[in-house]
C-alpha cells in the first residue's frame, strides 16, 4: 500500500474476483459484497455526472449507502458535506453558512439506477468529503478531508493491527462523525467487513469509556470484548480503574487520541502511529504533524498543527492526554477542569452520563453547571449534591444541577459541549430573565422583542407574524412581568444576562431587534455593547440624553416617580394624560391594558428605574450615535408624538442607516393603537 490508485483498487473487485466476493457490509438481513459496493458506486458515478450541482449535502441512515455515494463522488468530483440523518431542516440552513451546498440527497433508491459510469483517476489531494467537527467547544465547523488524509489514516491503523479480509468491525458509531466514517474506510482499504449486527462476531470495536463500563455489567458482552483483537477507547478520559478492570478481564483495550481535523486517530496508548510526529510545546499542548491533517488547518513553519489539548510525556517517551485547555474555566477564583469533575461524577452508580459546563455568574464570573442523565427516579439534585460533598472539595461542587433531555446527550458519543452549554444557559437564565421563545420550522433568523416601561413580554406578542424563517424571543425585562430585580441586582448583571440569553438562543441565526420606548433603549445599548443585529426596529425610543446635567436630572426625577403613589388607577390616569400618549385612554385596549398592569408591583418598576432610566445609561447621545456606527435602524414614531418625532429627525443626519417611518394619527405607542401598520412596517423591511 505504499503507492495507491483508487481507480485500480476498485477495479480489483470484479464480479468473479476473490476480493469482489468478500462481504463488505452487513445490516440486519442485508448483506453487500465488495462487488455490490463497486457496482452501486459505478451507477452513482453516472447519476452524479448528470447532476449540475457541485456541492451536495448527504443525509443517510444507511452507512452502506453513504459509503457508496462517497466512492462515486470521488470519480465525479463532487463536494460532499455529511450530516446526521436526525438534523432538522433549520440546522441544514445554518450549515450553508460554512458549506454552499445546492442539493440535499437522503436515503437513495439504487434500484432506479441502471447505467454504470466510468471510474476515473482520483488525485490524492482531492477532497473526499467535508465533515462537521464534534462541536466540543464551539459550533461545529466544516472540515474537508482528502483522499490522502483518509488513506494515510486508514493505512496507519491497518498496518498497526495487521487488519485483513478475515476481520470484522462492529459499526456502533454514527457515520456522520469521523470515528464512524473511518471504520468504513479502514475496512474498505483492508478488504475487511463492517457489521451493524451486534450478534455477529467481530474483532474490532470502538467505545467511549462509559460504554465499556456498561458492557462490563454483562457476561455475554464481556465475552464479546474478550474475543476482540482491539477495543478502541476514546471520546473521554480512560480512567485507571477502568483500564485495570479491562486488564483483569483479559480485554485488549487501546487508548486513542485524535480528532476530525486529523482524520481520526494519531496515537494509540500514547504512542504516535506510523507517519505521525507528535511533540509538546512550552505550554504542554500537543503539536501534530502528518499527512492525515486537513488542508484547512493552520500549520507552523515546521508543519505542525497546534492543538488546545494539554499532554504529558512519560519517561518511556509515550504521551498521555491531561486536559483540554479550552474547556478549563475559572469560578470564584478557582480553576475548574470539567473532565476531571465528570470522571468523579460518573462513578455514581445512578449516573448514565454527565457533562460539566460553565454558565456566567454575577459574583463568581462562571458557575460550574452539571448536566446529567439518570434512570433512577429517586435520584434528586440534593442527594446527588450530598454524594459529591463526600467526593469533591467544596469549591468543585457544581452550583447548578440540570437533568438533560434524552435528545441532548448520547452516551455512545463524545458530548457536544457547545449544545449542552446552550441548554444550560437557557435553563439557568429562566430564573434570571423570564422569557418566551417561539421557534419556527426551518428558521434561520431570530427576532428579539423588548417591551416598554410598565409592560411585559405579552405586550409584544401581537407583533409576531408568521414571517418565513423567523424564531421569536420575548423577554420580561428586570422589574417587569416575571423577571424580578433581585435576580439581576446591577446594571451590569442586566445587560450581561440579556447578552448571554440572546446569544444562547441565537445560535447561528441572523439577529433582529424590535424595541419600544425603554425596550428600544435596551436594544440600542446591546448594539453598542457588541450585539449586532441585521436590523433594529426602534419604536418611540430615545437614542440618549445630550448632557450630564440632563442625565442627572432625569435620574433624580425617575427615582421619585412613585413617591406619591396612591393606587394603580390614579397613577395610570395621570400617566396616560400626558400629551405624549394622545387619546390612548379612549382606546378599546386601554381598559384591559390597565387591568393587566394593575396586577404588577409598582415597587419592582421603581427599582428597575435605578438601572433602566435614561439617566442611568452610561453614555451620552453623541457617544451612542458613534457606537451605533453603520447599524441599520428603522425608527417608528406616531405623527402625534411631537417629542420623539423631533428627536428622530434631529439625529437622522448623524445616522446614515436610520430610516424613519411615521404613522399617521398615532402617538407614543403605535404597537398598541396601530398594530396592523406596525406589523406592515416590520414585514416591509425584513
Amino acid at each position: 500500500m505504499n503507492s495507491f490508485s483508487l481507480k485500480d483498487y476498485m477495479q480489483t473487485f470484479s464480479e468473479n474476483s476473490v476480493p469482489g466476493s468478500h462481504i463488505f457490509y452487513r445490516e440486519g438481513s442485508n448483506v453487500f459484497s465488495y462487488f455490490h459496493l463497486i457496482d452501486d458506486s459505478k451507477k452513482l458515478v453516472s447519476f452524479f455526472d448528470d447532476l449540475n450541482d457541485e456541492y451536495i449535502l448527504l443525509q443517510f441512515h444507511s452507512s452502506y449507502q453513504l459509503f457508496a455515494h462517497l466512492l462515486a463522488g470521488l470519480h465525479s468530483k463532487k463536494k460532499f458535506l455529511i450530516v446526521s440523518p436526525k438534523e432538522p431542516l433549520s440546522a441544514l440552513e445554518h450549515y450553508k453558512l460554512h458549506f454552499p451546498f445546492t442539493k440535499i440527497i437522503k436515503d437513495h433508491d439504487f434500484s432506479s439506477l441502471k447505467t454504470p459510469g466510468l471510474l476515473k483517476d482520483v488525485p490524492m489531494d482531492q477532497t473526499v468529503f467535508n465533515i462537521l467537527s464534534s462541536g466540543s467547544t464551539g459550533p461545529a465547523k466544516s472540515i474537508p478531508l482528502s483522499l490522502q488524509n483518509i488513506y494515510q489514516s486508514s493505512k496507519s491503523i491497518i498496518d498497526f493491527f495487521e487488519m485483513n479480509a478475515s476481520h470484522t468491525t462492529l459499526m456502533n458509531l454514527p457515520h456522520n462523525h469521523i470515528g464512524g466514517l473511518m471504520i468504513l474506510w479502514r475496512a474498505f482499504f483492508s478488504y475487511g467487513c463492517v457489521t451493524k449486527n451486534t450478534e455477529d462476531k467481530f474483532q474490532f470495536i470502538s467505545l467511549v469509556p462509559l460504554q465499556l463500563k456498561r458492557m462490563f455489567e454483562s457476561a455475554s458482552d464481556i465475552k464479546k470484548l474478550q474475543e476482540c483483537r482491539a477495543v478502541l477507547i476514546g471520546g473521554a478520559p480512560f480512567l485507571e480503574d477502568l483500564k485495570e478492570k479491562a486488564k483483569q478481564l483479559n480485554i485488549s483495550t487501546y487508548e486513542t487520541y485524535g480528532m476530525s481535523e486529523t482524520s481520526s486517530l494519531v496515537m494509540l496508548n500514547g504512542v504516535p502511529l506510523e507517519g505521525q510526529s507528535i511533540k509538546l510545546d512550552e505550554n504542554n499542548h500537543f503539536l501534530i504533524k502528518g499527512k492525515t491533517i486537513s488542508s484547512i488547518m493552520p500549520l507552523d513553519d515546521q508543519g505542525f498543527y497546534h492543538t488546545k489539548d494539554v499532554g504529558l510525556q512519560k519517561a518511556d517517551g509515550s504521551f498521555s492526554f491531561v486536559e483540554r485547555s479550552d474547556l478549563l474555566f475559572k469560578s470564584a477564583g478557582e480553576m475548574i477542569d470539567p473532565l476531571k469533575l465528570e470522571a468523579i461524577i460518573k462513578k455514581h452508580p445512578a449516573i448514565k452520563n454527565a457533562v460539566v459546563v460553565s454558565v456566567p455568574h454575577n459574583e463568581w464570573t462562571n458557575a460550574a453547571t452539571l448536566v446529567y442523565q439518570t434512570d433512577d427516579k429517586n435520584l434528586t439534585n440534593e442527594s446527588l449534591k450530598d454524594y459529591l460533598k463526600q467526593e469533591l472539595h467544596p469549591h468543585l461542587i457544581p452550583k447548578y444541577f440540570l437533568i438533560a433531555p434524552e435528545s441532548l446527550m448520547n452516551s455512545e458519543m463524545k458530548p457536544k459541549r457547545f449544545e449542552i452549554k446552550n441548554f444550560a444557559l437557557k435553563e439557568v437564565f429562566k430564573d434570571k430573565l423570564h422569557y418566551l421563545y417561539i421557534p419556527q420550522n426551518n428558521a434561520t433568523k431570530l427576532m428579539v422583542y423588548f417591551h416598554g416601561f410598565m409592560e411585559d413580554h405579552t405586550d409584544m406578542i401581537a407583533l409576531m407574524d408568521n414571517h418565513h424563517g423567523f424564531n421569536h424571543l420575548f423577554i420580561d425585562l428586570p422589574g417587569h412581568g416575571k423577571s424580578l430585580i433581585k435576580n439581576s441586582p446591577s446594571r451590569q448583571d442586566i445587560f450581561s444576562n440579556l447578552e448571554y440569553l440572546i446569544k444562547a438562543l441565537q445560535n447561528h441565526n441572523e439577529l433582529y431587534f424590535y424595541g419600544y420606548s425603554m425596550g428600544g433603549r435596551v436594544a440600542l445599548e446591546l448594539i453598542s455593547r457588541g450585539l449586532r443585529p441585521v436590523l433594529c426596529f426602534v419604536e418611540s425610543a430615545s437614542f440618549g440624553l445630550s448632557s450630564l446635567d440632563e442625565k442627572t436630572s432625569r435620574q433624580n426625577q425617575d427615582a421619585h416617580l412613585f413617591d406619591n403613589f396612591e393606587n394603580h388607577s390614579i397613577f395610570f390616569d395621570k400617566w396616560y394624560s400626558n400629551p405624549l400618549f394622545g387619546n390612548y385612554r379612549n382606546h378599546p385596549h386601554y381598559k384591559s391594558d390597565i387591568e393587566k398592569k394593575s396586577s404588577h408591583s409598582y415597587l419592582e418598576w421603581q427599582k428597575s428605574l435605578e438601572f433602566l432610566s435614561p439617566g442611568a445609561a452610561p453614555s451620552l447621545l453623541k457617544e451612542n450615535i458613534h457606537d451605533l456606527g453603520n447599524q441599520k435602524i428603522v425608527g417608528i414614531f406616531g405623527s402625534n408624538d411631537e417629542k420623539y418625532k423631533k428627536h428622530f429627525q434631529e439625529i437622522k443626519n448623524d445616522l446614515v442607516n436610520l430610516v424613519l417611518v411615521e404613522i399617521e394619527n398615532a402617538a407614543h405607542n403605535p404597537h398598541k393603537t396601530h398594530l396592523s401598520e406596525v406589523k406592515n412596517i416590520i414585514s416591509r423591511f425584513i
